[in-house]
């Protein structure tokens, strides 16, 4: 199988938490890591992957020298560049070119569709994955779910969705395949994210421009199109709202659902369980606390279940209501999907 020379642009949260998902302890690099490129200096980038203040340090040394980030005694090519000025016409792009890559992750949150697409026309990489659901992708892929929808001939710009909908679109597709979903309200609970203030000032969208530590702050969210994205025959049975919530790690979502059908809770409890330890093993899980007692948020950190059910607390209600809580590590268990999302495509390489 064909080990894919892969690069990552933009190194906030996302593109890090790729990067640390990117190397299991055990046996070291999962995907052939080759190139890294942001804004920022390779020592500043070298200090934010060495010191991390969510998951600690990475398990994997960290340097560099000479337009190098070495990790774990692998030196990865560092390119200095500002994808949001004269992005494709950049010289930094240039460096990226010779460095023959397969597929290029997108992570800067800013990219627009015809940057992806330039990508690949100046022959940067052969492919491209973004992280976020921006308008004109070939493709959302939410792994356990359409990942064989994959077509390499025609699929060349690919999302891998959003962390929200990487946890939303399996529990959709569970209960829209079996019961299915007449209508669904769904409502994250997310934790505060950098585009937000840390003191009240200037911003495009008013209330993030408040303390993001002193306030819940209510926001639109992608959720319910990243979900129908993927899967189609949802759309315009689903809406979302967000409230941003000053902690750190792991999103919290509540959906409040009326089913096609009559249904019972076992009937639900029964579905969820079966995916959870067969079809979607690995990305479902259903929990049931520790001992008896529940947990907090905080301590599903770290955990790489892109949902985990809430099972005390699913509800059926006339027969046709559905209550359902969820958790998940909204960075890590993202990050995996992302990887796994490579895997598809190296699979289908040929």
């Amino acid at each position: 199988m064909t080990n894919l020379r892969v690069g990552i642009i933009g190194l906030g949260r996302v593109g890090r938490g790729i990067i640390r998902a990117n190397y299991d302890p055990a046996v070291g690099e999962k995907f052939n890591l080759c190139a890294l490129s942001d804004v920022m200096t390779e020592d500043q980038v070298t200090y934010l992957l060495a010191n991390d203040s969510t998951y600690g340090k990475p398990p994997f040394s960290l340097d560099y020298e000479n337009n190098c980030i070495v990790m774990g005694g692998k030196k990865v090519s560092y390119v200095r560049g500002d994808r949001r000025r004269n992005i494709l016409g950049h010289e930094s792009f240039s460096e990226l070119q010779k460095l023959e890559l397969d597929v290029i992750i997108d992570s800067t949150g800013t990219a627009k569709i015809n940057d992806l697409r330039g990508l690949i026309k100046k022959n940067i990489a052969k492919k491209v994955v973004c992280t976020a659901n921006i308008s004109g992708i070939d493709i959302s892929i939410v792994h356990g779910v359409n990942q064989d929808k994959y077509d390499p001939l025609r699929h060349h710009v690919i999302a891998a969705s959003t962390c929200t909908g990487n946890a939303m679109t399996p529990v959709a597709y569970i209960l829209s395949k079996h019961i299915g979903i007449d209508y669904a309200r769904i409502i994250t609970i997310h934790p505060a994210l950098s585009d937000q203030r840390v003191l009240d000032g200037y911003h495009p969208t008013s209330q993030l421009g408040r303390t993001c530590a002193a306030s819940i702050i209510p926001i639109s969210t992608n959720v319910a199109n990243s979900t129908h994205l993927v899967l189609p025959e949802l759309e315009g049975r689903l809406d979302s709202i967000s409230y941003r919530v000053p902690t750190a790690i792991v999103s919290a979502m509540d959906v409040t659902a009326t089913l096609s059908r009559d249904t019972t809770l076992a009937e639900c409890t029964e579905l969820l369980e079966r995916y959870a330890q067969n079809e979607l093993k690995g990305i479902v899980h259903c929990e049931y606390d520790s001992w008896g007692h529940e947990k907090a948020s905080i301590d599903y950190l770290g955990t790489e279940y892109s949902v985990i059910v809430l099972m005390k607390h699913l509800l059926v209600s006339n027969k046709r209501q559905l209550g359902i809580s969820m958790m998940h590590d909204n960075e890590r268990a993202y990050c995996c999907r992302v990887l796994d999302v490579l895997g598809s495509i190296q699979s289908a390489w040929g």
